[in-house]
């Protein structure tokens, strides 16, 4: 698990993450790593078992999370792919 340390706004696909219950907008991250395995079946090279990566983010002022998944875009201006999130550190003064 992967932890980043301190408080973030974040963008998804360039859309501000605004807490769905108290409207705050900081956040705490983590990542989530899932295995994926297939029901009943019996293990195969063709069934084996997925690592699904998870971006939470925990809301400073209420504690409720939202997960997403990791994915990547591609960005005409650099021409590369870019990660959907985007993180912009909180500093307090």
């Amino acid at each position: 698990m992967v932890r980043r340390r301190g408080t973030y706004q974040i963008k998804i696909r360039d859309k501000q993450l605004i807490c769905l219950f108290c409207q705050h907008d900081e956040f705490e991250h983590r990542e989530v790593y899932m295995d994926l395995k297939p029901l009943e079946e019996p293990r195969t090279e063709q069934n084996r078992t997925e690592q699904l990566t998870l971006q939470s983010f925990s809301c400073k002022s209420c504690g409720d999370f939202r997960m997403f998944q990791e994915k990547n875009r591609f960005d005409h201006t650099l021409q590369k792919h870019v990660s959907i999130v985007e993180y912009t550190e909180v500093t307090k003064e």
